[in-house]
């Protein structure tokens, strides 16, 4: 009777072993399961290169501009792939794909589309001309890919895009800053009369910028004697000085790319126009307006939507190694064209993914603090509102002093005095 209990007991103990060794068998698969799940989500996000197309002008009359701001590109990939590439992303470097959208709408809606179709690019950035990246983000937009552009027109962030970022100020703004700084500095200090010709090319940066211009200039008192617009791209401005003559003005602000602003400073000289002028940007800011005009840039003043001394932390780093780099000073819209790269960098490094859609989403809450590598606009944090514009950006005032742009105006990111 014992003998048969124990027996008993005994193939019950067995089949209680058994079965606990089953169940920890399971447990481990489970464990091994989710191990290897954890392991796989690791190895998805881990990726070798994102790809970011790049649609910088570099032929046509835009190459100058749109070759500098894509050497700024270049070198903030450069920079963003020392530092580590994509962290999130297993350290995933970006590859640039570079794509000529030359000067016209034409070639930039065939450039875009064909970068878009036969590229995966994860986002994209360029343009530099607003009439440009008006074609570029239309297509981005359709495709689901977004562009973050340096471009300035007003129009670009007033079309309810969700893939589209601005980190410059818009094109009214600078008209704007213009007019305040004539009036604090000429008008105001040193006595000059409130008398003021407006001209600009024919083109979506020109009108948007002279629209801000005209606008604030009756608000603050001006008497807008001239208000002219100009065929881009002109050979002879002899008609266009003889009408700023003609008007009686004294204060001049004019809206140009660079050959035409070095033509109408040139002209404006030889035909003895005493005037005061305030540029708006553009030709007025790169250093062949400084190789014309020699020692008659000195003391000309133009609004910027960037300088290289702008009182940033990390700018003077940046524009000493561009300028060991490429021979040249970094210019206004390469400075930007640097910043934005970042953006998109620090975009994929939130969304830790190569999904377009997904960088967005993260762009769209993107803060990049001062001191942050690219954090070099001025005006505070690069941040963008509901229409994917950076809100806390303003452009800024520069004055040629011996050779080089000097940023002279507001007061918080100013780093020279004014030369009265």
């Amino acid at each position: 009777m014992n003998k048969k209990l124990l027996v008993i007991l005994s193939l019950v103990l067995l089949v209680v072993m058994l079965s606990l060794t089953g169940c920890g068998s399971s447990d481990q698969g489970k464990s091994e399961d989710k191990s290897s799940g954890e392991k796989q989500q690791g190895s998805e996000n881990k990726v070798d290169e994102v790809v970011v197309g790049v649609l910088y002008p570099t032929s046509g009359n835009l190459a100058r501009l749109g070759g500098a701001a894509q050497d700024a590109v270049k070198l903030a990939a450069e920079d963003i792939n020392a530092a580590g590439g994509i962290k999130s992303l297993g350290g995933a470097k970006i590859k640039l794909e570079i794509t000529d959208p030359g000067s016209t709408p034409e070639s930039t809606k065939s450039a875009s589309e064909r970068l878009i179709q036969t590229k995966k690019v994860s986002a994209l950035t360029g343009d530099y001309s607003s009439s440009l990246s008006m074609v570029t983000s239309e297509i981005a937009e359709r495709a689901k890919i977004p562009f973050v552009t340096a471009s300035i027109s007003d129009k670009l962030s007033s079309r309810g895009f969700k893939y589209f970022f601005q980190v410059s100020p818009k094109g009214s703004m600078f008209g704007e800053t213009q007019v305040r700084f004539a009036k604090e500095s000429l008008v105001d200090d040193m006595g000059v009369q409130p008398k003021a010709a407006i001209i600009f090319e024919d083109t979506t940066y020109g009108s948007s910028t002279a629209e801000g211009l005209k606008k604030t200039a009756e608000e603050l008192g001006f008497d807008i004697v001239l208000n002219e617009p100009y065929q881009a791209g002109f050979t002879d401005a002899t008609p266009l000085i003889n009408k700023i003559k003609g008007s009686g003005a004294t204060i001049l602000f004019p809206v140009s790319y660079l050959t035409d602003a070095i033509l109408i400073q040139k002209t404006t000289k030889l035909m003895g126009v005493d005037i005061i002028t305030v540029g708006g940007g553009a030709g007025y800011l790169m250093p062949e307006f400084r190789d014309a005009l020699g020692a008659d840039a000195d003391g000309v003043v133009s609004v910027a939507s960037w300088n290289k001394d702008v009182n940033k932390p990390g700018i003077e780093d940046v524009a000493t190694r561009y300028k060991e780099k490429y021979g040249e000073f970094l210019t206004e819209h390469s400075g930007e064209a640097y910043a934005a790269t970042w953006v998109i960098a620090h975009g994929i490094e939130k969304a830790a993914s190569t999904d377009p859609t997904a960088i967005r989403d993260a762009i769209a809450e993107l803060i990049v603090e001062d001191g942050m590598a690219g954090g070099i606009m001025p005006g505070g944090n690069i941040e963008f509102d509901e229409t994917g514009w950076n809100k806390n950006v303003h452009p800024v005032i520069i004055q040629w002093q011996d050779g080089e742009p000097k940023t002279i105006y507001p007061a918080q990111d100013a780093t020279s005095e004014f030369r009265k």
